[in-house]
């Protein structure tokens, strides 16, 4: 049995999506408070991944001085993205829980297929900047 973890880094990757998540809300309401501009949610969705798959990148091609190999890449991206869905669904629940007042079915339809919808972008998103970015750390030494 091997002692390497098949998805390195997980760790990594949760506390730089909740910084970016709770960067993203400060923001927003920074926005909001001081300007009057309110920006949408969906655009600020992206960046904690972005984030989390960046650091996740700089850090893989520091350590191990290699890009991570096409396969690992997308095993790695697509645990993470099932991780950052547990994240997500955990936010959903205590949003809703806020709000108040029932939850329908389709509510709960309409929920669950965003949900599923976007975990999706965010595999493609922790693919894209995992290697772009250790690409681009390896580069520079």
């Amino acid at each position: 049995m091997s002692t390497t973890p098949r998805t390195p880094y997980l760790g990594t990757y949760m506390i730089w999506l909740l910084v970016g998540v709770i960067g993203c809300i400060v923001v927003l309401n920074a926005l909001s408070l001081i300007f009057g501009v309110a920006v949408g949610g969906g655009a600020m969705a992206a960046i904690p991944p972005m984030l989390a798959a960046m650091k996740v990148g700089e850090k893989w091609a520091r350590e191990r001085g290699v890009v991570p190999p096409a396969d690992q890449a997308w095993r790695w991206s697509i645990v993470a993205a099932i991780a950052a869905l547990a994240f997500e669904i955990l936010a959903t629940l205590l949003y809703l829980a806020s709000m108040g007042g029932p939850v329908t079915w389709s509510l709960a339809a309409i929920l669950a297929m965003g949900l599923a919808l976007f975990t999706i972008v965010v595999i493609f998103i922790n693919r894209y900047f995992l290697v772009l970015y250790a690409k681009r750390v390896l580069k520079v030494k």
